[in-house]
């Protein structure tokens, strides 16, 4: 099993209570828009309109719209996204795009990229951690 489940809902139903959403596209998700990517520059900011759980397999899909006046709508994966860091929810998004990329290279038999995100998301011990 890739996603906690009850941790994903949970998720879900913030982000649909916090909608829109600002969110950037990782350069990779841009280059698979193809020619709808090459529209946007890299710092361009989507606002997610809608959220949907795609079960294990997909795991939370998002709905960009590009602009308010734009009738297109492009779904991607969560994991694909990047939030701002001062959104309320970025802290909570970050850890679940963490845990499913893990998970996904457990699966994919990736056991060194799943061990450089598990040793990535370890806190650092310091002064205040004494």
């Amino acid at each position: 099993m890739i996603d906690n489940y009850e941790q994903a809902i949970a998720l879900l139903e913030k982000m649909k209570a916090s909608l829109p959403i600002p969110i950037k596209v990782t350069p990779e998700s841009m280059q698979r828009m193809g020619k709808e990517g090459d529209k946007f520059s890299r710092d361009h900011i989507f606002m997610v309109e809608s959220v949907l759980y795609a079960g294990d397999e997909g795991g939370i899909m998002c709905m960009l719209k590009t602009d308010i006046d734009d009738k297109a709508m492009y779904g991607l994966s969560l994991t694909h996204l990047r939030i701002q860091e001062d959104h309320p929810l970025a802290e909570e998004i970050k850890n679940y795009q963490r845990k499913r990329v893990a998970r996904l290279a457990i699966q994919d038999g990736k056991m060194g990229k799943a061990r450089r995100l598990a040793n990535k998301s370890k806190k650092k011990k310091g002064f205040g951690d004494l």
